[in-house]
């Protein structure tokens, strides 16, 4: 075996033990647990709120409502999506796991296979199903809407704000918040997507 080889069989290892440990947690993955149904149903009205408060509060000199409620939906956004890290952290550590996903440890190409097989994009050689259903699993992870959506909300509330910054300022606010509500939504595409592959397939855990 050449030294490339062997990188690459290490590579592979070290992801196949990384899929053992996330495939004997799945059921945590798979479950929408009812703090995260809340989360996400508390993301999605915040970022409502933050575009219906952009339309409708008024503007100029008399933009302290913005600039108040803005400032609470940042704050809620970041002290949600800094409780999502903390708890995905923890989690990771009790599972064992060595790296974020499943695929950290691979090269650039080999992950994009991965990513591929993982919503049913393309179909995985037999030695690499746990891997391929680790990652799916990863990515089925309701949480990650949630926090997708407590970014938006975070982008939105600095689009509230804006009503006293200069007009550039605001149109570049509005950019953003725009790129948050399109991932969000993006991401919920995702995980239906790899929910739905993962129901199709229900692949043994004991296989590969």
């Amino acid at each position: 075996m050449t030294i490339d080889q062997d990188l690459v069989a290490r590579r592979w290892a070290a992801a196949d033990a990384d899929a053992d440990r996330v495939l004997e947690d799945e059921r945590w993955f798979l479950e929408v647990r009812r703090p995260t149904a809340v989360s996400i149903g508390v993301g999605l009205t915040a970022v409502v709120v933050a575009l219906v408060g952009f339309l409708v509060l008024p503007r100029g000199e008399d933009d302290a409502a913005r600039i108040v409620l803005g400032a609470v939906l940042a704050i809620a956004g970041v002290i949600a999506l800094v409780a999502r890290g903390v708890i995905v952290s923890r989690r990771r550590r009790l599972r064992g796991q060595a790296y974020p996903t499943v695929t950290t440890v691979l090269a650039p190409r080999e992950r994009h296979a991965i990513a591929r097989a993982a919503d049913g994009r393309a179909t995985p050689p037999e030695d690499r199903l746990r891997i391929v259903r680790a990652a799916a699993v990863l990515r089925s992870d309701a949480g990650r809407i949630a926090e997708v959506l407590w970014l938006a909300t975070v982008y939105s509330s600095f689009l509230l704000m804006s009503g006293s910054y200069a007009a550039v300022v605001g149109v570049l606010y509005g950019v953003v918040a725009a790129v948050g509500a399109v991932q969000a939504g993006w991401t919920w595409f995702d995980v239906a997507r790899v929910r739905r592959y993962l129901r199709r397939t229900m692949t043994p855990r004991t296989g590969a």
